[in-house]
Parts: structure tokens; C-alpha cells; sequence
């Protein structure tokens, strides 16, 4: 949900905490430098390697789709650093210069049960996007975030990753996801449709809440796509 008036750490630790979706649009601020680069086999767990996954996409560029291990910083302050303006403001409430140290652990902090995420990194181990879940009070519901870096962004990388996210979600018992969205975010209120049912609640104040029934799909039967659709 949005927050309201107060420091920016209390926003950065309520927005990590949660794994909020996409709400409000500015642009203010300045864009971090020098991109952050991960060494995956330096990566203690690095999602198994079993679960790294090349993908070509659409555009002929290539990404490795992999689960963000536990504790790898490194590629959250990469991943952030990426991120324009606008972009910050969409995935954490708030015009944010940098992450603070609490934020970036928080983020870090995945189970793969009750926190995951799910990364696309480039050839040259920069990471360029997250989508997450983290499992909130009612255990069968989780938050779902995702945000991909502005020089990444319009090549499917989005969808690939909410996709299988949702299966993790699904074979972690979670039956729905939930994200409060812009109403004008037509973008990311399409690619959560695609993961099931969808209920889109009035708009208040500029925003919808969004709710995606997981329960209703059928892992065996809907396969992970390799290519990003249009």
C-alpha cells in the first residue's frame, strides 16, 4: 500500500517488509553509478544451479533467470542501482537515492518458502531485475512485487520472472497474490493477469487493489514459456 509522511527508512523497511507492488509516479532524485556485478559461482547458494535458467528474449538479448539466494546484496544494490527514478518511486513509495543497509538486507533475506525472488541477470552479471513474494499474516496469501531495470525494460523480462514466480508460489501453498497498483498501470495490471483470475478493485485515490487467484491453476498443465510473449 502507499505509505504515508515519514523518514525515508521507515519507508524503504515497510516497502521491503512487505514487497509492495507498483503505486504513485515521480521523478525526482538522481540515479546511482557503477552497477553492481555478480559472480554467480561466488554465490553460496545461489538457487541451486540446477535452477539457472538461460533465456533468450525477444529482442535476440539473453538473460540468466535464477532464484536470488540468500543474502546475495550484491545483486539487490546492482539491481537498484539500475532502476530510474521513476521506476524507485513505482516499486518503493518513496524518491530513494540509495538503499539503506537495513533495506538491502531485508531484501536479501529469501527462504525460497515464506520469501522469495526471482532474478534475471545479463552476460556481464549485472542484475536486472526482481520479482518477489513474500507470504503475509494469512498464510495461503503473499504480496508479489517485481520492477526491471529502465534499460531492460519492454523485452518480456517481467512476465518470465511473475511467471514462475507463481509456480514457486503455488508449490509453496500460496493461493493468491495481491498487489495495490496505479489504476493507469495498465502494464503491470495485464502481466498479473496472466498469472490467473484476477479481481481489479475500484480505483481509490489513483489506485486498485489487485488480486490474483493462484488456486484455480494448473502447474501441469501450463508450461513455463522460454520466450517472452509480445
Amino acid at each position: 500500500m502507499c505509505k504515508g509522511p515519514g523518514t525515508t527508512t521507515q519507508v524503504e523497511t515497510d516497502a521491503a517488509r512487505l514487497g509492495e507492488a507498483y503505486c504513485g509516479r515521480r521523478k525526482e532524485g538522481k540515479m546511482m553509478s557503477s552497477p553492481v556485478r555478480t559472480d554467480l559461482a561466488a554465490i553460496p547458494d545461489a538457487g541451486l544451479h540446477a535452477d539457472v535458467e538461460p533465456v533468450v528474449l525477444r529482442d535476440g538479448s539473453s538473460v540468466m533467470i535464477r532464484p536470488l539466494a540468500a543474502g546475495d546484496e550484491a545483486a539487490i544494490i546492482g539491481w537498484f542501482a539500475a532502476l530510474g527514478d521513476e521506476t524507485r518511486y513505482e516499486r518503493f513509495f518513496a524518491t530513494l537515492k540509495q538503499l539503506s543497509p537495513r533495506t538491502v538486507s531485508e531484501l536479501a533475506r529469501v527462504d525460497h518458502v515464506d520469501h522469495e525472488a526471482i532474478a534475471a541477470v545479463a552476460p556481464d552479471g549485472t542484475t536486472v531485475a526482481i520479482a518477489r513474494y513474500i507470504r503475509i499474516a494469512n498464510p495461503r496469501v503473499a504480496e508479489v512485487a517485481v520492477a526491471v531495470a529502465d534499460a531492460w525494460r519492454g523485452r518480456g523480462i517481467a512476465g518470465m520472472l511473475l511467471e514462475r514466480l507463481a509456480r514457486r508460489a503455488q508449490s509453496a501453498g500460496i493461493e493468491r497474490f495481491k498487489a495495490l497498483c496505479l489504476s493507469t498501470n495498465h502494464t503491470i495490471i495485464r502481466l498479473l493477469g496472466r498469472l490467473g483470475p484476477t479481481t481489479i478493485g475500484p480505483p481509490v485515490g489513483g489506485l486498485v487493489d489487485v488480486q490474483i487467484d493462484l488456486a484455480s491453476r494448473d502447474i501441469a498443465q501450463r508450461p513455463v514459456e522460454n520466450t517472452p510473449r509480445a
